[in-house]
């Protein structure tokens, strides 16, 4: 049946074609709803079926604190969904904190609008029901908001309808044990309830050694050729921040102009160069030392790295720092907080030298002034270079 399949169906992105075919099948987007004239055959239930075996389930289930890898699998739904400014204009993201059954029921049973589907996410919803949270909750089944009445929700998605339940408040902090997680996951009573009929994927960190390999795939995904050698040095240089190494890779690609990146462009573009700079910059920061902070500021932009770069580093480094005194107080040895952290030995050791010099309320009030001055730049309301001149004053001449 499917070979006699002829048309154009956007949903899926592709077209099929046969010339044998003496059916017509024709795809029309009207307001509000998705048709399909096809001859003989029921559009929801076809529509459902096809998705169903030949892309795309109906309930995804992501967890783990490897954003990035959980953020490109999105991106791969979405891509899926067709046209990137009616997916966009279609897809929901809902806080599972106070969401109530009833409000799911709502949004996953809403018609997408101009487009063939819709996508609902949802955060946090699956960390209200774990421990004895859950036990109890599942126990109470008059509950309208227990995880029976979230999971009879979930159980009947219509086919235009994509939902996905996320949990990312795994890594907050340093406070995130992978495998205490996944222990947690599996007595979860909302998770035994939906996830038979789902795509369940829980993206942990990658261990230094597989890093190399990564890198080598996702600079073949670039149109990038590396040398195994290029990768491994790039690896041990970044660690395991994945968004870190894939716009290292980009640039390196930039660098090479069409060769292979070797060795000596990571030690050229990438090296210990960046982090110093950062951590010049750090240093200079909560030591109050203006002139020395503005050098940094200084010497990093006019060695062609942009604002929104090195504001993303410094929150980056301030994170590193936030985790590394959490991990402290909860009594593991710097050998088991570098083990967890992960990392280039560098890289660490300074982020334990910057955080034993402060409390948690003053990497909390830097933090604070780095959001407002993210914020600042985004809504225009002063120029990157601006914006990061006074942000570095104020942290100087802070209290």
């Amino acid at each position: 049946m499917f070979a006699e399949f002829v048309g154009h169906y956007n949903f899926f992105g592709h077209c099929f074609k046969s010339s044998k075919c003496s059916l017509r099948a024709d795809c029309n987007i009207l307001p509000g709803i998705f048709a399909l004239n096809f001859k003989g055959y029921a559009p929801v239930s076809l529509c459902y079926n096809i998705s169903r075996r030949w892309l795309l389930n109906l309930l995804y289930i992501f967890t783990g604190s490897d954003d990035f890898s959980l953020k490109e699998r999105l991106k791969q739904i979405k891509l899926a969904l067709g046209d990137e400014s009616l997916s966009s204009a279609n897809t929901t993201m809902l806080e599972g904190k106070n969401l109530t059954a009833a409000e799911l029921q709502n949004y996953v049973q809403t018609i997408p609008f101009l487009a063939p589907a819709r996508l609902v996410m949802v955060n946090g919803l699956l960390e209200r029901f774990e421990g004895s949270k859950g036990k109890a909750a599942a126990k109470d089944k008059a509950d309208k908001n227990s995880p029976d009445e979230f999971a009879r929700a979930l159980s009947n998605l219509p086919p235009t309808t994509l939902a996905v339940l996320l949990d990312y408040t795994t890594a907050k902090d340093g406070d995130y044990r992978e495998k205490e997680k996944v222990s947690a996951l599996a007595s979860n009573p909302l998770f035994k309830l939906v996830s038979p009929g789902a795509e369940v994927k829980h993206f942990a960190p990658l261990s230094a050694q597989n890093l190399p390999g990564w890198v080598m795939q996702r600079a073949k995904q670039s149109s990038i050729q590396m040398s195994v050698p290029a990768a491994r040095l790039l690896a041990r240089f970044v660690g395991a921040d994945l968004w870190a190494l894939s716009s290292e890779i980009e640039k390196l690609g930039l660098y090479a102009q069409g060769r292979a990146v070797e060795e000596a462009d990571v030690e050229n573009m990438v090296g210990y160069s960046q982090e110093v700079n950062i951590f010049g910059l750090v240093d200079a920061v909560l030591d109050r030392k203006v002139k020395d902070a503005q050098q940094s500021l200084a010497a990093f932009t006019a060695g062609g790295g942009s604002p929104g770069f090195l504001l993303f580093m410094l929150v980056r480094q301030l994170r590193l720092m936030v985790r590394y005194t959490a991990l402290k107080k909860r009594g593991l040895k710097e050998a088991e907080i570098f083990k967890a952290m992960g990392g280039s030995e560098y890289a660490l050791r300074k982020t334990a030298s910057q955080a034993a010099c402060q409390n948690m309320d003053s990497l909390k009030a830097i933090y604070s002034k780095l959001l407002e001055t993210d914020f600042n730049i985004k809504t225009g309301r002063f120029e990157p270079e601006l914006a990061m001149g006074l942000l570095v004053a104020e942290l100087c001449g802070r209290k």
